[in-house]
């Protein structure tokens, strides 16, 4: 038998990587009819899961009907002949049919919560727990009960943390601001240090002695800036010397003097450095006290302007960092009330959080025998295969890998597959070091394959990008090389970091099929900004700019008859999707645009599942008028009949039953047989009946199906009325899908739309921040600095800011500073990639040349400011034999 092997496909966009999945999927399934049911197949989402398992479907079918196909070429290679082929095919498909329930294709989610289900006893949980989906109600309850609290001490970590945000700049509403610090108690950077950060605060001493030696640090430093400063000023009074008699007077080395005395500024200034080295630098060249002040500046002022210099160099690091600590340590006790008061969410509704499984897994591999955690459901499955694995959060990977080890250890092969370049969810947990790097350096003899070809895009899209991307990353790489050599000693570890960074656009190059279509099309506009745009600090970078230009572009597609169900306009957030989306609207409106598709629609808001809930709340309360009014009334209109006049029913004790003919009269034969039924198989019973002939609401109706057997899969009980009180409380909120078939525009953000593909994009604010936010970047866990008084927890939360460059952390901020850039740029590389045939992109000119703080600076100096190495001396412009044109609203860059 040879040797079992970790397939590792590292693909591009459009390359082909469910494809290479479902291939793979089909070949193992193949050994023999029963072979199915011990493969697993991972994926992200419900979605992916319900395409995956269409796909192996019709490949089957399509192998069962002799069909010539590319996978059956595939088979006849591998040994396969036309008839058996064709009967193992039939054999399979109809096993899987039958035994449907062993058709392992899941979300990882589901699958490490029946691991966790499996292990409830083990892992100390209730009997019959729920999965709490919605992390945001349960924190916003437990904020709300945490405001509630009248303890002394938590009420002074509340004033204290409301005078924090409204110094910092931000709103002062506590609520929402508790709400943003507690969405950090979901994330796997905090999960980690979790239990060591609780039993540091659960001693109740450390916290009071860590902010008493972190106030004296901070007063200690300050007392010796400010007297040194304050000697010097003291020293000319005495002297009757003022600013002016001293070089550029209180702007020169005296202003930097009144810094210290006065203020909590104490960094060096250009000319308090350059006096320290040069005292003839102190001396006007026009004075009439030459002889005086070389006396006291030699004498005095000197050694004090050295002494505090130096005082800075060695302790300001400390007390630079101090002041970084102290501005979130008011959160350690707000932290540890909020996990108290989500334990007791969770024990109050018997509930996990969706966060909570991989968690739990996670603590518990690290304390118990592996082997023995998956003993129970790891031999049941030989292959694994995990799509999108760029996704993989580190918990997430450390709970499946004992999987993939045993079964490799049993001589089966697994298939790992994602796109480095399309990790753009960290900011959830997924971790792209993982398939870039870590896997194959952790599984020896791991077998890697690149998928290169593009099987999406025209040729034009796929020569830009091919092009544009090569050039884009260098560039961004060179910055983030330039940036790291002024991080000093922080920038040796980095390094390897970098190096691994600069991996992932290594080779960026797609091929192209014989078959590829040699159109296609690429615009970018690069514009000035229009001169009401800088009134307005609310409105995206060239809104105007930007409004007016897609008005003349969308005209101009439906002028060619382009349908609107093959257009997206992507963007960065809602909000600009909420501008595009009243823009759309208005030329809808004007007749000179297309509708957009309501994106925004809840499944709570279409007639048929009306018609269904109001079914069930009378089937679980049929006593109940209102409940009996309710789906009456409602089925009347989905039927179209006249409004039903129940004051005259109602107001004068009329039997309802009357006008009960308007269900059908199965619903009543069966009523009772319904409320008998289990829910998920009520509900489908209830779909029969009352839309029996009804074709156009299939797809909401099966998405609504969806729905209540996920909550069947992951309720702690799925009696009727429980799914009613979630249903009020949760699912009625969950937006309704867009309808592919439905011409509509379609509007969404690039994280929605990662995965899918569009005929023509449009990109109309591509201009997002490469780096994080001011004020908005993410809250850093570190590791603590052993020396005081660093040194009293295990880890330290601290707001990723510049102010971070000069202290202990300067490592973990240019880690995140690296990470950042990656993230958005692989952003670029999603949004780009989507189109088939036609891409549009708009973008701002650069304010300054020689910056690359926005994807607009870095596609600017990829296009048209800096050739890289790889093109020889060339632009990109250059390279693609590209037209360009300068207007008067900016340039205009074209090709195909």
């Amino acid at each position: 038998m040879p040797m079992a092997a970790l397939l590792l496909y590292r693909a591009s966009a459009g390359a082909g990587k469910t494809h290479t999945l479902v291939t793979q999927y089909i070949k193992w399934a193949l050994c023999d009819t029963a072979a199915f049911e011990h493969i697993l197949a991972v994926t992200f989402t419900n979605q992916a899961t319900r395409e995956m398992k269409q796909r192996i479907m019709t490949a089957l079918h399509s192998l069962a009907n002799g069909e010539a196909t590319a996978l059956q070429k595939e088979l006849f290679h591998m040994g396969w002949t036309h008839e058996p082929l064709q009967v193992r095919s039939r054999e399979l498909l109809s096993r899987m049919v039958y035994q449907y329930e062993s058709f392992a294709v899941t979300t990882i989610d589901s699958f490490f919560y029946k691991i966790v289900q499996s292990f409830s006893e083990e892992l100390c949980l209730q009997q019959h727990f729920a999965v709490e989906m919605d992390e945001a109600l349960a924190l916003e309850e437990s904020v709300a009960l945490l405001l509630q609290s009248d303890l002394p001490l938590l009420q002074k970590w509340l004033v204290d943390f409301a005078l924090e945000n409204l110094l910092a700049g931000k709103r002062w509403h506590i609520a929402a601001q508790l709400q943003q610090l507690g969405k950090t108690l979901y994330k796997e950077s905090f999960k980690l240090h979790e239990k060591a950060l609780l039993a540091a605060l659960e001693q109740e001493d450390v916290l009071p002695y860590f902010l008493a030696d972190l106030q004296s640090n901070l007063l200690l430093f300050e007392e010796k800036m400010q007297k040194t400063g304050k000697k010097a000023l003291a020293l000319l009074e005495q002297e009757k010397l003022a600013p002016e008699d001293f070089s550029y007077g209180n702007k020169g080395i005296i202003g930097y003097f009144r810094k210290i005395a006065h203020t909590k500024d104490f960094a060096p200034t250009k000319r308090a450095l350059l006096a320290a080295t040069a005292v003839a630098s102190w001396i006007p060249k026009r004075t009439t006290k030459n002889e005086q002040l070389t006396r006291v500046i030699t004498d005095a002022l000197h050694p004090l302007l050295v002494e505090a210099i130096a005082l800075y160099d060695t302790e300001g690091i400390r007390y630079r960092t101090a002041i970084a600590v102290a501005r979130f340590v008011y959160s350690f006790g707000l932290m540890a009330a909020l996990l108290k008061e989500l334990e007791q969410y969770r024990r109050r509704h018997n509930v996990l959080f969706l966060s909570d499984i991989a968690t739990l897994l996670y603590q518990f591999i690290q304390e118990n025998d592996t082997p023995f955690l998956y003993e129970r459901i790891g031999n049941k499955f030989h292959h694994f295969l995990i799509d999108e694995f760029q996704d993989l959060s580190l918990f997430q990977w450390v709970n499946i890998k004992p999987l993939l080890l045993n079964s490799l250890a049993q001589g089966y092969d697994n298939l790992l597959v994602g796109d480095v370049k399309q990790s753009i969810y960290r900011w959830r947990g997924s971790d792209w070091r993982l398939l870039n790097h870590q896997v194959e350096a952790a599984f020896e003899g791991t077998k890697v394959h690149a998928l290169r070809t593009n099987r999406r895009s025209h040729k034009a899209i796929v020569s830009f990008n091919n092009t544009f991307f090569s050039a884009a990353a260098d560039q961004l790489m060179r910055y983030l090389e330039v940036t790291l050599s002024s991080a000093k000693e922080a920038a040796a570890p980095l390094r390897y970091e970098w190096e691994q960074m600069k991996r992932v656009y290594g080779d960026i190059a797609q091929q192209l099929l014989p078959t590829t279509q040699q159109g296609g099309y690429v615009e970018l506009l690069l514009f000035k900004s229009h001169p009401l745009d800088t009134l307005s600090k609310e409105r995206p970078n060239g809104q105007l700019r930007v409004q007016k230009e897609m008005i003349h572009l969308l005209k101009k597609l439906k002028n060619r008859s382009i349908a609107a169900k093959d257009i997206v306009l992507l963007v960065r957030n809602n909000r600009e999707a909420a501008l595009v989306e009243e823009l759309c609207r208005g030329l809808y409106a004007a007749r000179d645009g297309y509708m957009p598709a309501q994106a925004r629609s809840l499944v709570w808001d279409h007639v048929a599942v009306k018609v269904i809930i109001y079914a069930l709340y009378y089937l679980n309360s049929a006593e109940e008028l209102m409940h009996k009014i309710a789906l009456i009334q409602t089925y009347s209109n989905y039927i179209g009949q006249e409004p039903i006049n129940w004051h005259h029913y109602i107001g004068r004790g009329r039997e309802v039953t009357a006008i009960a003919v308007v269900l059908p009269k199965t619903f009543w034969d069966q009523k009772a047989f319904l409320q008998s039924l289990p829910l998920y198989a009520c509900v489908e019973l209830l779909i029969k009946i009352l839309f029996a002939e009804e074709e156009a609401y299939n797809a909401v109706l099966a998405f609504f199906q969806g729905m209540v057997l996920d909550y069947c899969h992951t309720a702690a009980t799925d009696t009727l009325q429980a799914f009613l009180s979630w249903w009020e409380k949760r699912g009625k909120t969950f937006p309704l899908p867009v309808n592919s078939d439905e011409d509509m525009l379609q509007i969404m953000t690039i994280h929605q739309a990662k995965g899918l593909e569009f005929k023509i994009v449009i990109i109309p604010f591509c201009n997002w921040n490469l780096d994080h936010i001011p004020q908005k970047g993410p809250l850093l866990w570190c590791a603590p600095y052993q020396q005081a008084p660093f040194h009293y927890f295990p880890v330290l939360p601290l707001h990723y800011s510049e102010m971070l460059k000069a202290t202990y952390y300067a490592q973990d901020y240019y880690l995140e500073h690296m990470q950042a850039h990656l993230d958005n740029f692989n952003l670029l590389y999603v949004a780009f990639t989507r189109a088939k045939e036609q891409l549009y992109v708009m973008a701002p000119l650069p304010e300054q040349e020689g910056k690359l703080l926005t994807t607009a600076d870095l596609i600017y100096r990829s296009l048209v400011a800096c050739p890289t190495d790889k093109s020889g001396g060339l632009s990109v412009v250059e390279t693609l034999a590209a037209t360009v044109e300068e207007t008067p609203i900016g340039i205009r860059f074209c090709l195909g």
